[in-house]
């Protein structure tokens, strides 16, 4: 089964204009290293978010697992925590938070979060 970013690549290159317009370029999925825990801690804290989020290896490898590793997907959950965490009074993403959190990806549209009924 193409995924949509294997129909975006062939739909380039069966359009001589575009193919060469635009170049092509792989973005590898994250791994469970340090540049990935580097990443996270900066993008959370890029988050406007009161209090600091000290999160577990384990909520990483989670991070990890929920996404494939897929950037797009990473940034989606970061800000849906993000958002939610500001809603809940909380201020800060924890692990808690993360280990409920769903994810329903769409093959057409922008991933979004399904929220567990406790924390609506």
């Amino acid at each position: 089964m193409p995924t949509p970013v294997s129909e975006a690549v062939d739909a380039i290159r069966g359009d001589i204009q575009l193919a060469r317009r635009l170049d092509e370029h792989h973005l590898p999925n994250w791994r469970d290293d340090a540049e990935f825990s580097d990443m996270i801690q900066t993008l959370i804290a890029a988050m406007p978010l009161e209090k600091k989020s000290n999160l577990k290896v384990k909520s990483l490898k989670q991070v990890l697992a929920l996404t494939g590793g897929v950037t797009s997907r990473i940034f989606a959950l970061v800000k849906d925590l993000s958002i939610d965490a500001i809603i809940t009074g909380e201020e800060c993403i924890t692990d808690d938070a993360i280990a409920k959190w769903t994810p329903v990806w769409s093959r057409h549209a922008n991933p979004h979060r399904r929220l567990q009924k406790s924390r609506v």
